[in-house]
């Protein structure tokens, strides 16, 4: 008994190496990142992407976000003329602090609009200080700089 025991104990290695020779003969699954890239899912959450023509300034976003990493910026003043006054609004677009967003997704359902969404192409989050983590609305709407006015650029 005790060496049938003792031989099962000498055997215990060949059940994982069953799997290590299972993918000795297939293809390897890694990719050489910065050379090739893996093209994201569908519903990946990489990074938000800001549509303002579709923003609405409602800030149902940030009232949205459980970690408090969204804030409404005033970018502009909105003039519409109904009968005999002028009405005036003021325009707000997000800004995210992604060092603290935990891509929960909560602000991208909460938009009325559909202005705020995900951006699967962008993967690489990673920055070297935490003021880079730090996304204005305009970086976030995909401009290289802030527009002079209006908020708004073609």
């Amino acid at each position: 008994m005790m060496m049938l025991k003792q031989k099962l104990k000498n055997l215990s290695h060949l059940l994982p190496m069953s799997v290590t020779f299972k993918h000795l003969f297939k293809p390897p699954i890694t990719i050489q990142y910065p050379e090739q890239r893996d093209v994201m899912k569908p519903r990946y959450r990489g990074r938000q992407r800001l549509d303002v023509k579709k923003c609405i300034s409602c800030g149902s976003c940030a009232r949205a976000c459980p970690n408090a990493t969204i804030e409404m910026k005033v970018v502009g003043i909105e003039e519409k003329k109904v009968k005999d006054r002028i009405i005036k609004k003021e325009k707000k677009h997000p800004e995210i602090y992604l060092g603290r967003c935990m891509f929960c997704g909560l602000c991208v359902e909460a938009c009325p609009t559909g202005a705020l969404t995900w951006d699967n192409e962008a993967i690489e989050l990673a920055e070297y200080s935490r003021e880079e983590l730090f996304y204005p609305w305009w970086k976030l709407a995909g401009y290289e700089r802030e527009p002079e006015q209006g908020g708004e650029t073609q």
